[in-house]
């Protein structure tokens, strides 16, 4: 089968650095480390697995990172090579070992991507593993697999950038008839927006800034008005399209990301803009309550840091790298809580209960709000009525599909977003 696989070497990564200056494709054409080839489908390990056939395979930010070598080298001792590229998926069971749980062949599921201690064959859990913290893993390079924090970045797993991928079934998660696979495609990455929501969220009375509308942007404040947040959320958006967008899911405000959005934000708040010496103005008084950081660059890390109030939160859930311009005296200056929101987990904590995300992302993509009892709806002075909590669509996100071999167009494509409106890019397979 067809599959594009990340192999990691010196030459390959040095090749890729000085060449993508003349020529971006470079990066994918297999003279550096992302190629296209003929793979043999993965074999179960044991009988508590199940073979995939895939539906969608979705383009992440972080694909896109490492294809283009910005990733920090920090993780590589978690990763094997060659592994195939695919953590965000939708498919059907095509195989399964006979300990492989209440599943059936020809069933729709996602995969909860984190490779921890379950699926590494340990029936004796890590502190952190134990206590459902599964994105925080003491194990991710032991046990029976190739070392790997996820699918797609494991080379004994496969991936959803190829036609089948493995899963262990504590890992696999039943598709509601009603949920698109569309929507069932966004699952994963819906889930980090949770983990986010969930684990840092805001107060009624907050004003809360989310820098960046990108998908990952986009999905945290959907986690945040679907979870029941009511909160004031401003939206720093680059494209119009992007702005429509956050928009459709709850902005309160959009900030338009390619102006002055300092001094606009400065001025909302009641807070001034100073010029030190030399370098980025900084703020005195004002700026939001809360940060979600959604982008991961320099830029929109330091602007976090500047923007948001003395003793507020910034949490950061774009992936960072080694960051070179960012200053980190505001953390000082203002007795910053500066956080990060890493993946997902299943003590999600939502409506008094723990939960794993992926089952809330589910839930509220198949009934809506998660709770038994029915939204009310004032309509009249001294009545109420009721009408039931609607499903969460956001398939509409999904703007672009590729056949696996339309790699490159779909690459070319990610790299200018303002131009082509692309939101969340997939893989598709028939």
């Amino acid at each position: 089968m067809r599959a594009i696989q990340f192999n990691a070497s010196i030459p390959r990564y040095a090749v890729g650095l000085a060449a993508q200056k003349i020529s971006s494709s470079i990066l994918w054409n297999g003279m550096s480390c992302t190629q296209i080839r003929d793979v043999p489908e993965p074999q179960l390990p044991n009988a508590e697995w199940v073979k995939i056939k895939t539906r969608y395979g979705g383009i992440c930010g972080s694909d896109l990172g490492t294809i283009h070598l910005h990733t920090s080298p920090y993780l590589s001792p978690w990763s094997s090579f060659p592994f195939t590229f695919g953590h965000e998926n939708v498919g059907t069971i095509v195989e399964m070992g006979a300990r492989a749980g209440d599943f059936k062949i020809g069933e729709r599921v996602v995969v909860e991507a984190l490779l921890w201690c379950k699926p590494r064959g340990f029936s004796e859990l890590c502190r952190f593993c134990a206590r459902g913290e599964i994105n925080l893993c003491e194990r991710f390079c032991k046990g029976i697999l190739a070392p790997g924090v996820t699918t797609g970045f494991c080379r004994d797993t496969g991936g959803s950038w190829s036609e089948a991928y493995l899963a262990h079934h504590a890992q696999v998660y039943h598709v509601p008839a009603n949920v698109s696979d569309e929507n069932a495609a966004l699952v994963e990455p819906f889930s980090c927006g949770l983990h986010a929501a969930l684990q840092f969220p805001p107060r009624a009375d907050d004003t809360v800034l989310i820098m960046g509308a990108g998908v990952i942007g986009l999905l945290t404040l959907a986690a945040l008005r679907a979870t029941g947040s009511k909160t004031k959320i401003w939206v720093v958006a680059r494209y119009a399209f992007q702005a429509d967008a956050a928009r459709k899911l709850g902005a309160t405000e959009i900030i338009d990301g390619k102006s002055d959005y300092l001094a606009e934000i400065a001025k909302r708040t009641g807070g001034e803009l100073l010029k030190p010496i030399i370098g980025k103005r900084v703020m005195n008084g004002g700026g939001v309550d809360l940060t979600y950081e959604c982008v991961g660059s320099d830029a929109s890390i330091d602007d976090s840091l500047r923007l948001t109030r003395n003793r507020g939160r910034v949490v950061l859930v774009g992936v960072p790298g080694i960051t070179k311009n960012v200053d980190w005296t505001p953390i000082f200056v203002k007795e910053l809580d500066v956080t990060a929101s890493y993946i997902y987990n299943r003590v999600e904590p939502y409506r008094g209960e723990k939960r794993a995300a992926f089952d809330i992302a589910l839930e509220l993509m198949s009934r809506g709000s998660v709770t038994t009892e029915q939204e009310q709806v004032d309509t009249e002075p001294g009545s109420v009525s009721t009408r039931a909590a609607q499903p969460l669509d956001l398939a509409w996100l999904v703007t672009h599909k590729f056949k696996l071999e339309e790699y490159a167009q779909a690459f070319a494509l990610l790299e200018k977003r303002g131009a082509s409106k692309a939101i969340k890019a997939v893989f598709e397979f028939k």
